[in-house]
């Protein structure tokens, strides 16, 4: 059998705007046969497609701890209990790519929406606790303990199909199948953080999941005088929820910082409609096709199917103000997943072990500085793929492997009391190589440029004159 690949033809007024405006156009764009973010790989046909690991560009790999008073993580709610201001985010990627197979090449360009977040605080007090007397003053010594919490909509893609291959098997019956697909799925979040004291946070979201995709599936007999061919398409409609919870501890040790953070993610009533055409037909040598026979037609078949959670963990070492590593893993469990119109195969848990280094990690100026700090980020990771292929009564895994380094562009300007707000320009390139543990399974090569806007503001704030 041998893959070949072919080709696939004020700033709250203007927060609210361009959310409003990003949130239509990508739920529009979302339900297109093409998804929101493209991409040109026969592995994403399978399961529900290519799972993104969609995060802020600002977080690096830090997926559980990275968090601040104007940036938090998207895999962890309860990193939104640090944020401090209104903050809204979007970002956009272009990805160029080759797919290689045997002496085979194909080049593609892809790309698009990233993500959209809106972001805010919501609560916030503190605590008064007697903790000493001072004899000489003739004091109460106290300590305050903060309470709060902020919350935060966000939009974007979870999964992205798009392939254009053909199989062909050059035994005594000479047979090809071809398959061209597209489509994805995206989620809808609403994410809450609480901050319980300076040690504790804890965080829950839950989401909306909705999405297309579509498969088109030609099997063709070549004889002498003409082609016999069975057309099978099919387009999926998915409707679900996702729940996410999140914990995060950090504290101060001398000149460091630690932060732990967990979160566990998982879904329910998710459902799939499916309309699917197969048909047997003739095509001559003269380019003629009719349709001999129509083998099924279903429509509008709605049936349950089941998403994989997933557990994470994380941990930052902070120095000063200085420098942050990052240590990161996360568990996707497709071990249970389960969908009636997925029969590829067998699916293994997914890990991702992921290494990162933050220079410059705040997201504020620090006010002994003349100028913010350049936030500076690079990253690692490793991911052993759920994907599982037989040949030659041999299994093989996909191993993919991530490079990352981006850097934050900052502009300042002043509040109307003379506070300083962050606004953040975000650069990241990232480099990835998916490959089979073993076999002739194609090889792929991206390189991922993604371009984020962070603005800052302060809402709700009581002006003391207009």
């Amino acid at each position: 059998m041998q893959i070949n690949l072919n080709s696939i033809h004020s700033l709250r007024n203007f927060i609210l705007s361009v959310f409003v405006f990003l949130g239509s156009f990508s739920s529009t764009w979302g339900q297109g046969s093409s998804g929101q973010n493209l991409v040109s790989s026969p592995y994403s046909n399978y399961g529900v497609g290519e799972w993104t690991q969609t995060n802020f560009l600002q977080a690096g790999t830090a997926s559980h701890t990275y968090s601040g008073y104007y940036s938090y993580s998207m895999y962890n709610p309860a990193t939104l209990g640090n944020v401090r201001y209104t903050t809204l985010d979007f970002a956009g990627s272009y990805k160029r790519g080759a797919t290689f197979s045997g002496n085979e090449q194909y080049d593609f360009d892809g790309g698009g929406f990233e993500y959209m977040s809106l972001a805010l605080p919501v609560w916030k007090t503190a605590k008064r606790k007697l903790v000493g007397y001072d004899s000489l003053r003739k004091q109460k010594i106290w300590k305050f303990i903060p309470f709060g919490a902020s919350t935060a909509l966000v939009l974007k893609p979870m999964t992205t199909v798009g392939y254009s291959y053909y199989l062909e098997n050059d035994g005594v019956l000479k047979t090809r199948t071809s398959h061209i697909g597209s489509g994805g799925l995206s989620l809808l979040q609403w994410q809450t953080g609480f901050r319980l004291s300076n040690a504790v946070q804890m965080g829950y979201s839950a989401g909306y999941v909705f999405g297309t995709t579509k498969d088109n599936a030609l099997f063709s007999v070549v004889d002498s005088l003409e082609l016999g061919v069975v057309e099978d398409a099919q387009s999926l409609v998915f409707r679900g929820l996702q729940q996410q919870a999140g914990l995060l501890f950090q504290f101060k040790l001398d000149s460091t910082y630690h932060k732990f953070g967990l979160s566990y993610e998982w879904y329910g009533n998710s459902f799939a409609t499916r309309n699917r055409l197969t048909r047997s037909m003739e095509v001559t040598s003269a380019g003629y096709t009719s349709v001999l026979d129509t083998i099924l037609n279903e429509r509008d078949v709605k049936k349950e199917f089941s998403l994989p959670g997933s557990l994470g963990l994380g941990y930052s070492f902070q120095y000063r103000r200085a420098w942050q590593l990052n240590l990161d893993w996360r568990k996707q469990m497709w071990s249970s997943y389960s969908a009636y119109f997925d029969n590829s195969g067998k699916y293994v848990d997914r890990s991702d072990y992921s290494i990162g280094l933050i220079i410059n990690p705040m997201d504020i100026k620090n006010g002994t500085d003349k100028r913010m700090k350049v936030p500076v980020r690079l990253g690692y990771s490793l991911g052993q793929s759920q994907l599982q292929f037989v040949q030659n009564s041999q299994t093989f895994g996909l191993v993919e492997q991530r490079y990352t380094v981006g850097f934050g562009i900052p502009m300042l300007r002043r509040y109307f009391d003379n506070s300083v707000i962050t606004n953040i320009l975000q650069v990241n390139v990232q480099y990835l190589e998916r490959r089979a543990t073993g076999g002739n399974l194609p090889r792929e090569q991206y390189i991922t440029v993604g371009l984020g806007l962070q603005l800052g503001d302060i809402w709700f704030a009581q002006r003391k004159y207009d």
